[in-house]
């Protein structure tokens, strides 16, 4: 057997376990209101993701700054799509205020709930099967959002991800490592309320930067459990 074709087993080996082992970490978590059809998502308002991708090479890691803005606009805009493809879910847009003081205010005002589910994350991740016992909440200062009145729910997304130089990548196949990948932390959470209704993290692995169907599958499985909207 040649070298050449003991490095693709390897490679094909490899892919095939890390692409196991992800798939066994991302789960679905669904408040028992939302299984009980107490309350029903149709609308929601996607805030602006937080996706940070570093490039990883024989040197060590370095940040992407560019390219994690560029993904954080293509996840948000692939989490609204495949809401409303696959469950029905419409988009609104962030409310609109009438004068630039209103803007500043409202945008200060995004800024604070993005803080507050950052803090909030960590104990999700935690005690990731509370959010069935409806035991996570961002509390009613949500309305303080002004959203369209219509909305049932915000969506919070963050994510992680990494991508290897060719150089690295040959290195993670010989001796072993953590390969490229994408790791997603979604949190909808009611408008009304703020009781954490869904939690999900989809993650995959190749390269995050380039991903757009890998994306949408990943985050397909990752809304599976979501009840789509009927009528």
């Amino acid at each position: 057997m040649s070298a050449r074709s003991i490095v693709l087993k390897m490679f094909a080996l490899v892919v095939l376990l890390t692409a196991a082992g992800l798939h066994q970490v991302q789960a679905q978590f669904i408040h028992p209101k939302i299984k009980s059809k107490e309350t029903t998502i149709r609308r929601v308002v996607v805030l602006p993701a937080k996706v940070n991708v570093v490039r990883d090479s024989m040197k060590g890691p370095e940040g992407m700054a560019a390219e994690s803005d560029e993904l954080s606009v293509r996840v948000e805009k692939m989490v609204a799509e495949v809401l409303s493809k696959q469950k029905n879910v419409a988009t609104l847009p962030p409310a609109t205020p009438a004068s630039a003081e209103g803007d500043s205010e409202q945008k200060y005002n995004v800024a604070d709930f993005q803080t507050k589910f950052d803090d909030l994350l960590p104990k999700i991740m935690k005690k990731r099967s509370d959010v069935k016992k409806g035991r996570f909440s961002m509390g009613d200062e949500v309305l303080n959002l002004n959203l369209d009145k219509g909305a049932d729910a915000i969506v919070f997304i963050r994510g992680e991800g990494k991508k290897l130089t060719g150089g690295k990548t040959a290195f993670t196949l010989l001796v072993g490592g953590v390969p490229a990948y994408l790791k997603l932390q979604i949190g909808i959470i009611d408008a009304r309320n703020g009781e954490v209704l869904v939690y999900t993290d989809p993650i995959f692995p190749g390269d995050p930067t380039t991903a757009v169907d890998r994306l949408r599958k990943a985050l397909e499985k990752g809304f599976k459990k979501l009840p789509a909207v009927k009528g």
